[in-house]
């Protein structure tokens, strides 16, 4: 063989040596990530997820020509002139900020389980208790956040439906105003079943909700970032309950900011700093 063939063989040798090391490396890096990500969700993807959505009762609109229930106007294309719009019968409204909060959640475990989550109403999950729930929206409007804030594992807020107050009787000091809305991401495990975790994103308005999930789905590593050191950051143990406060500026869900972390520290809520 010659130096040439030798060369070229060489070549091809070490090629394919570092295409397998990047793949190698690709894989490792993808199942690092995602171990990570159930620490902070807190249930192993080999579960099912269950996000949990907010159902309400439309007043009972009367049509006068037809007699329908229930008669929604259909709005006009967003930057478009008004055209003529339609009428609809709709017997369970969702809420918006709850449509967008959905399809965050879905796209991140999707892609990172490789499963798709379950998607239902807190009227149909609300006599569950065997399962990953991920809830949309406050007490006030989701029956399966006001049993989580309900469970003696939480021992961040209180269940008051207009803010967030701390279990201790404090308010915190947010408001939602024009320049900002404000959300949390409060995760505990299950009491019943440790394994399951259950996990809540509201706001105080629509976009701290939005705004929380798509924190959740899309910043999530920054939780564990403020909690964990280097050493902490390459463990494989759970990570903590814990309470984030989201900031967002309305109708922008991708200025969402982590503001404050609280973490389950020997059944005391303790700030990171």
């Amino acid at each position: 063989m010659d130096a040439d063939t030798k060369s070229i063989l060489f070549n091809v040798i070490g090629g394919v040596i570092v295409s397998i090391l990047t793949i190698i490396y690709l894989w490792c890096r993808h199942k690092f990530k995602s171990l990570h990500l159930q620490r902070v969700l807190g249930f192993s993807f080999s579960l099912p997820a269950r996000i949990t959505y907010s159902q309400f009762l439309p007043p009972p609109f009367i049509n006068q020509a037809t007699g329908a229930q229930h008669i929604f106007p259909k709005p006009p294309r967003k930057g478009g002139n008004p055209t003529p719009t339609g009428m609809f019968s709709l017997s369970h409204p969702v809420s918006e900020c709850e449509v967008r909060g959905s399809s965050y959640l879905s796209s991140l475990l999707s892609s990172s389980s490789g499963r798709l989550p379950i998607l239902l109403s807190d009227t149909d999950a609300s006599a569950l208790v065997d399962s990953n729930f991920l809830c949309l929206g406050w007490v006030g409007s989701n029956y399966k956040t006001a049993d989580i804030v309900s469970s003696p594992r939480n021992i961040f807020l209180k269940k008051v439906i207009d803010k967030f107050v701390w279990i201790s009787g404090g308010e915190l000091p947010y408001k939602c105003s024009n320049e900002a809305d404000y959300g949390i991401i409060l995760r505990i495990a299950s009491p019943e079943f440790p394994d399951k975790a259950w996990i809540v994103c509201a706001g105080l308005g629509e976009w701290g909700t939005s705004g929380a999930a798509w924190f959740l789905s899309n910043k999530w590593q920054d939780i564990l970032k403020r909690k964990e050191t280097v050493f902490y950051r390459i463990n494989p143990f759970r990570f903590p309950d814990f309470l984030a406060i989201i900031r967002v500026v309305p109708e922008q869900d991708e200025s969402s900011s982590l503001v404050e972390l609280y973490v389950n520290k020997k059944g005391q809520a303790a700030k990171v700093k």
